[in-house]
């Protein structure tokens, strides 16, 4: 009788340390699979956050929360709204109107009616 009780816990034992051996390895199994895909979806993110769109937002933020001054945010935004047209593909710097010129300062001169010639 002895004798199979060391046999029945010698197998007890056996299944016990099967047991806890597969569930370790499971469980490492599956915290690196989570590591995985937590690098995967942070350098999807990353790409996102680095858009020129995304930084003149966090920018403003900044600005408007008195963490940067004026000049520091019109710099940066100059900056950024040339990589945005870039990446729209706009000339990279807007079209400005022409001025309009400046009035003539010399009087009409009258044309000649009967004739069509007009005086110099």
């Amino acid at each position: 009788m002895a004798r199979s009780f060391f046999l029945l816990a010698d197998d007890r034992t056996f299944q016990l340390v099967t047991t806890s051996l597969f569930l370790v390895v499971s469980l490492l199994v599956a915290a690196f699979v989570i590591a995985l895909v937590q690098r995967w979806r942070r350098r999807g993110d990353a790409k996102e956050d680095l858009s020129p769109n995304a930084q003149l937002a966090h920018f403003r933020s900044l600005y408007e929360a008195g963490t940067i001054s004026a000049e520091e945010f019109e710099r940066l935004r100059s900056i950024l709204g040339g990589r945005m047209r870039h990446t729209l593909g706009m000339p990279a710097s807007p079209a400005k109107p022409a001025a309009p010129s400046p009035p003539s300062t010399a009087p009409p001169q009258p044309e000649n009616p009967d004739t069509g010639i007009r005086p110099s």
